[in-house]
């Protein structure tokens, strides 16, 4: 503008200058007053058509010719619009018994979403749908043995056919086993530590294959169920023997192959085996937030839903303790979490807004419980600090972690190491960058000479 204005100006200078001379000098003066205001309004439409043609370059930039739909692809189309129609596709692992079970009721519950649920005994969960009356057109069962990676291979291959081209919009990473009283490891069918495989290692795999699948979707979310017990800032995590510690993941480095049945490389407690399982779920909830958030649009988070002390998860454990376990965490601790509530939670971090943010380790605030009503009511009905049951919706916040959790050199190890053992493909990371057409343009017309003269610069070392 400037230059074009500084242009003009000049010339109309030089003009009126040469007029200056004649007679009838005012009214040489009023045409040059008028040329100079007719120049500016030129100046100012040329601006004007230089950023309208930029921004219309930039349109340009994005423009991709309309694709032409091949009649399997139509057919495609209206399969999956019949199947889906506009609800949301939700995996979730692990949906037989407990949590998962709770979760699906929920889900299913809104008429919002479609659920594939992913589980060891199809036969049961068949029964299980049947007794909670599921809707089965918005249900699909489908086998995944987590104790296997061909089997997790394999529930992916065939999800993907299930999918029909629609993007997964959740996937709830909520399959566990609990083994604290086996005195010597069971090993999965590929020869690694069961709890450690099944509760980590498979769904490590599982994410790693159906991250590409969930960028399209409009909130893509993927919620790994921590626990309490893998985070070493609290009582639960950090004064209960053992403690969750990767150390330095030595028997994840040596390829934890059996007769290496610990992450550490030390000797095999299952109730740190189960302990260990969650810090890798939620350290690695961390690292993909911070690797992939960005770049795919995709929510990673864990939560620590409470202590369900009335599970399927304590099946391994001792008579006695199934029995007391809840009287003790409902009286005394004020920790007990039902299955039915704890459902609702790991439903709300599926389906709330306020959960959409990545890279948060959710829990709730638990409301007054018996015997303990002086305390509570000082806190406004509130016990603060992970745990009991109550508080309703809006008790969910943004939890601490450990320094263990936030370990960014030991994500980074656990990153690398588990993508050894399960063999996982990982799709490259990349930034995404707003269209520049003066960039490419540019770049199109400098690239070997850039490519040339590295090559020079890396010759000369």
């Amino acid at each position: 503008f400037f230059f074009f204005f500084f242009f003009f100006s000049k010339e109309h200078k030089t003009t009126s200058s040469s007029y200056t001379s004649y007679p009838h000098h005012s009214r040489y003066t009023a045409y040059t007053t008028h040329l100079h205001f007719t120049m500016i309004r030129k100046s100012i439409a040329l601006l004007a058509l230089v950023v309208a043609s930029a921004d219309a370059f930039k349109f340009m930039s994005n423009w991709q010719p309309p694709k032409i739909l091949t009649d399997e692809q139509k057919v495609k189309m209206a399969d999956m619009e019949e199947r889906f129609g506009d609800k949301k596709l939700v995996v979730i692992t692990g949906c037989s018994s407990g949590l998962g079970r709770q979760t699906v009721k929920n889900l299913l519950a809104t008429n919002k979403y479609h659920v594939v649920g992913a589980v060891r005994d199809v036969e049961k969960m068949e029964a299980v749908a049947e007794i909670e009356e599921f809707d089965m057109d918005n249900f699909q069962i489908m086998e995944c043995e987590l104790n296997s990676f061909e089997s997790v291979e394999k529930f992916c291959n065939e999800l993907e056919e299930y999918q029909l081209g629609k993007p997964i919009d959740r996937l709830l990473c909520n399959a566990g086993v609990y083994q604290p009283s086996l005195p010597y490891a069971k090993w999965s069918v590929d020869g690694h530590e069961q709890t450690m495989q099944i509760n980590f290692l498979s769904h490590f795999l599982m994410v790693s294959k159906l991250i590409d699948r969930m960028r399209d979707a409009p909130d893509p979310r993927v919620v790994m169920v921590g626990s309490v017990t893998g985070n070493d800032n609290t009582v639960g995590g950090g004064g209960v023997y053992p403690i969750a510690d990767l150390k330095n993941l030595d028997g994840f480095k040596a390829g934890f192959n059996n007769p290496v049945a610990m992450a550490d490389g030390y000797g095999f407690i299952g109730a740190k085996a189960y302990k260990d399982s969650k810090l890798s779920l939620m350290m690695m909830s961390n690292f993909l937030h911070a690797k992939y958030n960005k770049n795919t649009g995709i929510a990673f988070s864990s939560i620590y839903p409470g202590c369900i002390a009335e599970t399927p998860l304590f099946r391994e454990k001792r008579a006695w303790f199934r029995k007391y376990f809840p009287i003790f965490m409902k009286y005394i601790t004020g920790g007990y979490v039902g299955v039915e509530e704890a459902g609702q939670r790991l439903f709300q971090v599926a389906h709330d807004p306020r959960c959409s943010k990545s890279g948060v380790y959710w829990s709730w605030n638990g409301g007054p419980r018996e015997g303990r009503g002086a305390a509570a009511l000082e806190k406004s009905g509130q016990i603060s600090g992970g745990g009991g049951a109550g508080g309703g919706w809006d008790s969910i916040y943004e939890n601490d972690q450990s320094d263990k959790v936030n370990n960014l050199e030991l994500c980074v190890d656990l990153f690398k190491t588990a993508t050894d053992i399960t063999g996982a493909q990982w799709p490259d990371a990349k930034t995404f960058t707003s269209p520049c057409p003066t960039l490419t343009v540019i770049s199109t017309i400098s690239e070997n000479m850039i490519a040339r003269e590295e090559l020079k610069r890396m010759a000369g070392k």
